[in-house]
């Protein structure tokens, strides 16, 4: 196991198991679907991630690749789309747990990377690819995404 301090969590990972997973996976959810929203996400996906969060996911053993879910929430008023994107990694975590209660109900609270750049962690296991679903956490990412591809497929929603 290796222990990882990234802002104000404590993450302790089995490296090895997660990126052992992560290797036999051929392709992340978005290439799977093809629906233009996961299109343009793919085209997006290599500049969309700030640095910092490739170093981690590169030390958690995640393919960034690959995530296990990826949607397009809505179109913004700049313009921009909203996504929200799953991965996950072997471990434990110390620190605030993304998913909240708030009036009766759970929602996710994120913590800002950048402007366009929102993460955190959580003890779930939505559709992950590990099969051994103990000691899983799951990452949750909001990102901003700018569209790029053929405007005619535009979601305007």
């Amino acid at each position: 196991m290796i222990i990882l301090t990234f802002k104000d969590w404590v993450l302790t990972v089995d490296h090895e198991s997660t990126k052992s997973t992560y290797a036999v996976v051929e392709n992340g959810s978005a290439e799977d679907c093809n629906c233009n929203d996961c299109l343009n996400y793919i085209q997006n996906r290599g500049n969309i991630f700030p640095e910092q969060v490739k170093h981690l996911f590169n030390q958690l053993g995640v393919d960034y690749h690959k995530e296990s879910e990826v949607w397009r929430m809505c179109k913004e008023n700049d313009s921009t789309h909203r996504y929200s994107v799953i991965f996950h990694f072997k471990g434990s975590f110390e620190g605030t747990d993304c998913l909240v209660s708030l009036n009766g109900s759970q929602t996710i609270k994120l913590n800002p990377i950048t402007d366009s750049f929102k993460i955190g962690f959580t003890k779930r296991d939505d559709l992950t690819y590990f099969k051994d679903k103990n000691d899983l956490i799951q990452i949750e990412i909001e990102i901003m995404v700018p569209w790029v591809i053929d405007r005619m497929l535009e979601s305007e929603w």
